[in-house]
């Protein structure tokens, strides 16, 4: 593993403010109820608490892997913790504010840096140093998506990038050739439009109410969306912003891009308008797309994100999810172990089956792709393509980015029912994001 560079600067926040925040951009599965287990402490033990939010699935192979630990590290005894999304920041908020937070706690890139602003993170770069964390066959983009102020907060638990994902047949159908990497943001608006045009009103994914579109277009540009002290927004002119939503806007008058009454139909990757032959591409992140085709029922592919002529490559990986140690305890080392126990052993990510994401160890990655289902598999050389043209991930996001998120999401609604202009949207969005980031 090589060094890693400096990133962003840390924005203080009210540590309840965490619990206000919208959904992660992962979008894994929540999972429901809450539950765990205390660990039965022998004589000679050390307890260690680790805490994660996910899927009944995801609870089940990270206690039978927990169980692997503790056999192969008997002085140490994990009690877990777990419960699904919706209730699991407002439970470490009310721990963090108790001084009670577990020892390994799941961490979201959304969150990491007003974690780390709170003092409520170990950086675990000395764990590094002196080998309780092996990185030796880690390349250094896995594990940027950690880093915060040259520290290394979070570890990553399994790589995804942002993905097109669409459906061949329909393509072929419409005589439209496949999406090759390297397309641009107008050749699919022209294939999608051609697919609408010839199979009578085929939608397509129309990217203008996704926030992190943006952010990629705005990359494209060598911009960000915030500026450096995360004071404000990272771009001085509107117009691209502007720009952006009036290409949306085209394919929305088009009647390509599903209009707020169909939208409104999708309540879960199950309805998604792709799985049901409504729509010819789709946006998941890599880790989603095991589901998307178990829905489907068919092979859908993934393909990158649109490029921009003469433009900046944009796109990177980043941790679906990750492990960090908090502060409030004296079980950084422990942590550590147990962190390296999830990134290294083959073992282990036998169990966990790349549920989370594909691992970052090129040894576990390669053990496991021959044993994983063919979806799975997509997963694994879809991350492998990005990873060949991938530029450095971005700073982490400032505190109010799930306040951000709901406001755009807002705003979209109002600009697709013709209720803000692609300028009045801009302005405003400009404002009402510093009055967030000011609180």
């Amino acid at each position: 593993m090589k060094g890693w560079p400096g990133v962003a600067g840390m924005c203080l926040v009210s540590v309840v403010a965490l619990a206000a925040c919208s959904s992660s951009e992962t979008e894994v599965a929540e999972g429901e109820g809450e539950g765990g287990e205390k660990a039965d402490l022998k004589s000679g033990q050390t307890e260690l608490r680790v805490a994660w939010w996910g899927s009944q699935a995801r609870h089940d192979r990270t206690i039978e892997a927990i169980k692997l630990f503790e056999a192969e590290n008997p002085d140490i005894a994990v009690t877990t913790e777990f419960i699904g999304w919706d209730g699991y920041w407002e439970r470490m908020s009310t721990q963090a504010a108790g001084r009670n937070l577990p020892d390994v706690i799941q961490m979201d890139l959304q969150y990491i840096n007003e974690y780390v602003s709170r003092d409520l993170l170990v950086d675990l770069t000395p764990y590094v140093e002196n080998g309780t964390l092996d990185f030796s066959d880690v390349d250094d983009i896995y594990l940027e998506g950690g880093i915060v102020e040259e520290g290394l907060y979070g570890i990553n638990l399994g790589s995804n990038a942002m993905s097109i994902a669409y459906d061949a047949e329909i393509f072929a159908e419409a005589g439209v050739p496949e999406l090759e990497p390297g397309y641009t943001w107008d050749d699919y608006i022209e294939a999608v439009k051609t697919v609408n045009e010839n199979l009578d009103g085929m939608y397509a994914y129309a990217f203008g109410d996704n926030l992190n579109f943006f952010k990629h277009y705005l990359r494209q540009h060598d911009l960000w969306l915030y500026n450096e002290d995360n004071t404000g927004l990272g771009y001085d002119d509107d117009k691209y912003l502007i720009d952006f939503l009036n290409m949306y806007k085209d394919l929305l008058d088009s009647g390509v891009a599903a209009p707020p009454d169909v939208k409104a139909e999708v309540q879960g990757i199950q309805d998604e308008l792709i799985v049901h032959s409504r729509a010819s591409t789709f946006s998941p992140h890599s880790n989603q797309i095991v589901a998307l085709n178990e829905a489907a029922g068919r092979k859908l592919q993934m393909t990158t994100l649109p490029a921009m002529e003469g433009g900046s490559e944009a796109s990177f990986i980043k941790p679906s999810l990750l492990f960090s140690a908090t502060s409030q305890g004296d079980k950084s080392e422990e942590a550590a172990r147990f962190i390296n126990f999830f990134v290294n052993s083959i073992e282990a990510n036998e169990i966990l089956n790349a549920e989370r994401g594909v691992p970052i160890s090129e040894k576990v990655r390669d053990h496991l792709y021959d044993h994983v289902s063919e979806n799975t598999q997509l997963q694994f050389d879809y991350v492998q393509l990005v990873e060949q043209r991938a530029a450095p991930i971005h700073p982490p996001d400032p505190a109010g980015t799930g306040q951000i998120l709901d406001l755009y999401a807002r705003m979209i609604e109002e600009f697709e029912y013709e209720l803000l202009s692609a300028e009045e949207f801009a302005e405003r969005f400009r404002g009402e994001v510093e009055i967030i980031l000011s609180n």
